[in-house]
């Protein structure tokens, strides 16, 4: 002990870690971040992005404590909470964690958690704190703020270049991928628009309470304005409709390009009972058909959602209220849903269970051995519930049957053995082939008419078809000559990549006359289908007719956007939406 020093400074001159011993941890817990994201978080920019941020993250600690090993075991804790949840959230939900999970997480904690794992949680929340208060004493400030702050404008020079020349996300990416810390980081800007915009939807703000109103006046109101939107007694006719609503899967009216060579019978697949083609406006292109579906249930633009809306059936679940399911089974309807894919796909199941489906029949229970099985598969399989369903009550059904024939990959042949058209000479390949299923789709449809006439002759059906969104095949006609993926595309809202078609086809009876206009927007499709079923429609669902009437069709595009708004406002306050 040198001479005057005491046992105190003793023990605190062997209290901290020597400098060589911090640089070697931290350059090891480094170099395990490095490979980790090596490995796990792909390659090229992706790869960089992860880095990146944590490299900008852990030099902030390192410009205001000036402690290096402290710093990189506080991220590095960070980063390793955030693949253990998203890794969790994953295997139970089959998404990765999105940062709007935190935001939830705090409102409401047992609504994304169980006891059990919030116990687990805080345990590892109180071991990590003890572990880094431990670091912090025994590390030595031993990096100046000097070196520290140009470094740190490096990383967040990094973050900034890495996150632009990112590829464009997938629109399956937190759905099919295991990137983690990517998903996470990049998801954060998503959720600050989401906080500035105040709530999920984009709507009209909330009118001001008068000052001098009298309290008790203001609850009286709200409440009879509540009452009048709640209200809804259905009473369907004797004989109900029974509904099958059909999802068109990549399914577009091809007569949308002048110029291409096809052979036209195909046109009367796309008909009314009226004899005439109805065309609607999607708000996907080449992919994401839940956002489609979304719109059509719910009656709301996933326009509104902002850049979070490739996730609203996630963060919606359980936060709707008269959706189309939901109105069918107030009047009656058993809901079946039939679709090709795993019910755990994308979440799916716990939407749709939300929304009023008390029966999903994925591939599992149908049996397909691949999602694009043919469409007389998935009608076969509806026929046979129907006859199963009827044998036992008189209840309307309402059906809802995903098609897949017609999507992607379209270079290779779909089913050789059925000779069916494709395109002209001229006709790019993946076209034609294109083409040739649109063939196979029309043989399919006429197949269910048949049948159902067939087999319930004293049934009524409503068959409601429409398509979700373009085929991939379409880029090339769409001058999009060097995209390959969806996600490559970027067309404006009125561009004829989101034109589709729907149909509505009476058996047993004739349903009402479809609106009279050139283009109708996704989010009128429910309310017209209910109407067409001769069901009365709840107080905003009227509404959306007449919105649709005053807009001419359009929705989030609607010349009068304020009135869009004020709907949104009008769908949050009466709980149709509810953003807590």
């Amino acid at each position: 002990m040198p001479f005057g020093a005491t046992p105190a400074d003793k023990i605190s001159s062997i209290s901290h870690f020597r400098v060589w011993q911090i640089y070697l941890a931290s350059a090891c817990l480094g170099l395990i971040f490095f490979v980790y994201c090596y490995i796990e978080e792909s390659s090229g920019f992706v790869f960089a992005f992860a880095l990146a941020v944590t490299f900008a993250m852990a030099n902030f600690v390192v410009f205001l404590t000036k402690r290096l090993l402290f710093s990189i075991s506080l991220i590095g804790l960070i980063d390793l909470a955030i693949i253990l949840i998203s890794d969790l959230r994953r295997s139970r939900d089959n998404m990765t964690l999105h940062s709007w999970d935190v935001v939830l997480f705090v409102k409401q904690p047992l609504s994304m958690a169980a006891p059990m794992e919030i116990a687990l949680g805080a345990l590892a929340l109180l071991i990590s704190s003890v572990l880094l208060i431990f670091i912090f004493k025994r590390d030595r400030p031993i990096v100046k703020r000097f070196w520290s702050a140009p470094i740190l404008v490096l990383g967040l020079i990094a973050v900034a270049g890495t996150s632009i020349l990112m590829p464009e996300r997938s629109q399956t990416q937190y759905f099919w991928n295991d990137l983690h810390l990517s998903n996470f980081y990049r998801s954060l800007n998503e959720t600050a628009e989401v906080l500035l915009r105040r709530g999920l939807i984009l709507a009209a703000e909330a009118p001001p309470l008068q000052p001098m109103a009298d309290p008790a006046h203001i609850e009286q109101s709200n409440r009879d304005q509540q009452t009048a939107v709640d209200t809804f007694n259905c009473t369907p006719a004797p004989q109900p409709v029974h509904i099958i609503l059909i999802h068109e899967e990549s399914v577009m009216v091809p007569d949308i390009f002048p110029a291409l060579d096809f052979d036209h019978g195909l046109l009367n697949f796309y008909e009314s009972d009226d004899r005439k083609i109805h065309r609607l406006r999607v708000e996907t292109y080449g992919g994401a058909s839940w956002l489609t579906q979304f719109s059509i249930f719910t009656g709301a633009s996933t326009h509104a959602y902002g850049s979070i809306r490739n996730f609203v059936q996630v963060f919606s679940a359980g936060k709707l209220a008269q959706s189309i399911p939901q109105i069918l089974s107030t009047c009656g309807y058993r809901n079946i849903m039939f679709t090709p894919w795993s019910k755990t796909f994308m979440s799916m199941a716990r939407f749709y269970e939300s929304i009023g489906f008390g029966q999903i029949d994925d591939m599992k229970v149908q049996g397909n051995q691949r999602e694009n099985e043919r469409d007389r598969f998935f009608f076969t399989n509806a026929l046979n519930r129907i006859d199963e369903h009827l044998t036992k009550s008189h209840q309307p059904l309402f059906l809802y049957i995903e098609t897949m024939s017609a999507h992607w990959p379209f270079d290779e042949v779909y089913m050789p053995e059925i000779d069916v058209k494709g395109g002209g000479p001229d006709t790019p390949p993946q076209m034609s082939e294109y083409l040739r299923r649109l063939a196979m789709v029309k043989m399919d449809d006429e197949f269910l008419r048949s049948e159902l006439s067939r087999r319930f002759p004293n049934e009524k059906f409503l068959i409601f078809r429409y398509g979700d969104h373009h085929p991939i095949a379409t880029m090339p006609l769409l001058g999009e000559f060097k995209a390959i993926y969806a996600e490559d595309t970027h067309f404006p809202i009125d561009s004829p990549a989101f034109f589709t078609f729907f149909a509505s086809n009476g058996l047993g009876y004739q349903p009402p006359a479809l609106p009279d206009l050139a283009m109708i927007d996704v989010p009128y499709l429910g309310a017209i289908l209910l109407q067409s079923a001769g069901l009365p429609l709840p107080y905003l669902w009227q509404k959306r007719l007449d919105l649709m009437q005053q807009c001419e069709g359009l929705f989030w595009s609607c010349p009068d956007h304020q009135a869009i708004l004020d709907f949104n406002r009008q769908l949050i306050n009466a709980k149709n939406i509810n953003e807590e």
